[in-house]
């Protein structure tokens, strides 16, 4: 089986981790010690306290440590299936969206002054305008698009997607003659946040995370929150609020389930509203001529 550079990445992660929890507990780390409930705890403990996780990390760690089990036991290295009673479920998230004054404001900043700062945030709102994720942004060419639509594999799902140019996207693909400037994530993770704090996205939000039973809460303004995950889910968020339904948001986002699609979505207040407004609608009356 053929892994994306992330995947291999996060698995080394947990190998690192596993050597580190054997070394420091002295846990014959095997297919056998793997699968008790004893290691699952030892184990999670670990991950909170000695590496000071959040539980989201907990959760993927596990998930990892899972899909390798779970192949271990395909190829018949173990038949040991007691991991399976490991849980893995990643707790909810704030989840972080621009909404369309955010968007529009970002869009229309003049960073002329500053070229690489203008691309970043271009890049970023490509995503916004698009819902594409930035590991299939940063490989669009001028060959993905034909009559003004998208087709591009995608390389997460293995599977090819089609997005609709609106007038947005399209704009920005023009101006860059259909090859987007992208830079590295994590260097667009830093200039993002310098570049919402210079555009004035800067309204305080407050962010709930857990560590075991321990709940965190702060207050930070939003400029220091937006990453490039943030341009999927505002795509998400917007289109709802426009009155585009679920199905075609998936459709167009290619999340085959409404669980994966739940990760993204973000009910506002506006989205409430206007779909009620919308559904609910008094006719006006027909007068018969």
């Amino acid at each position: 089986m053929l892994l994306q550079p992330n995947t291999l990445k996060k698995f080394a992660t947990l190998r690192n981790h596993l050597i580190d929890f054997q070394k420091r507990y002295k846990f014959k780390i095997t297919f056998d010690s793997l699968n008790t409930i004893r290691f699952d705890e030892h184990y999670r403990a670990y991950l909170l306290n000695d590496l000071n996780h959040l539980n989201t990390s907990v959760a993927k760690d596990i998930i990892i440590l899972k899909v390798f089990l779970n192949w271990a036991v395909r190829c018949g290295y173990t038949a040991n299936t007691e991991y399976k009673k490991f849980k893995a479920k990643e707790p909810e998230t704030d989840l972080i969206a621009l909404d369309e004054a955010e968007l529009m404001q970002l869009y229309n900043y003049d960073f002329s002054a500053n070229i690489h700062l203008e691309q970043v945030r271009d890049v970023f709102c490509f995503q916004c305008f698009t819902g594409l994720r930035f590991s299939d942004v940063k490989k669009l060419t001028k060959e993905n698009v034909k009559d003004d639509i998208i087709s591009i594999f995608v390389q997460k799902t293995s599977k090819t997607l089609k997005v609709p140019l609106n007038d947005y996207s399209l704009e920005l693909m023009q101006k860059y003659d259909f090859k987007l400037p992208v830079i590295t994530n994590q260097k667009t993770n830093e200039q993002l946040k310098k570049i919402c704090k210079i555009a004035g996205i800067n309204t305080m939000v407050m962010t709930t995370k857990f560590k075991g039973v321990e709940v965190i809460r702060e207050i930070k303004p939003k400029f220091e929150l937006i990453t490039t995950h943030t341009g999927r889910r505002t795509f998400i968020t917007l289109s709802l609020e426009r009155g585009m339904t679920p199905e075609l948001i998936m459709e167009i986002t290619g999340q085959k389930t409404y669980r994966e699609f739940k990760k993204y979505l973000k009910l506002t207040e506006r989205v409430v509203t206007t779909v009620m407004t919308n559904v609910w609608r008094k006719e006006p009356n027909l007068k018969v001529v």
